[in-house]
């Protein structure tokens, strides 16, 4: 038995979008692509994108596509998820937006991007502070 793959039933521009664990200077620690798939962060090993940070929840927040827009839900998280300074429970997604969960700094973009600069508020932070990653096979 073959297959054909027709090319007008495919959608092969799918939306995309990128979320990066950074460092407080704006470096990439990490990054995650996301799009028709919702992707969990958080510590737990279910977690999509898998941070070590005792003060992240096992599944911390989501991120979810609808249309082609982005939202951010946080998962009842123990100690909240923050947007641009803003603790929310659910958030519409710009690229650009600073998310901070537990003590890990991310950077939500649409399209990738090599380094991050981060607002005044967030250069007190030291580059220590960002939390390490474990590499998840995909």
């Amino acid at each position: 038995m073959s297959y054909h793959l027709n090319a007008s039933h495919t959608n092969f521009n799918k939306i995309m979008a990128f979320l990066y664990q950074i460092r407080a200077d704006g470096t990439q620690v990490e990054r995650w692509e996301t799009g028709a798939r919702p992707l969990v962060a958080g510590r737990g090993d279910c977690a999509d994108a898998f941070v070590e940070d005792d003060a992240l929840s096992r599944s911390h927040f989501l991120i979810v596509a609808e249309g082609e827009e982005f939202f951010l839900i946080d998962l009842n998280s123990s100690n909240g998820t923050w947007v641009n300074d803003a603790r929310v429970t659910a958030h519409k997604l710009v690229s650009g937006e600073i998310i901070m969960a537990g003590e890990s700094i991310f950077c939500f973009s649409k399209t990738p991007v090599s380094s991050v600069i981060l607002p005044a508020a967030f250069l007190s932070l030291q580059s220590s502070d960002a939390a390490r990653v474990r590499v998840r096979p995909g």
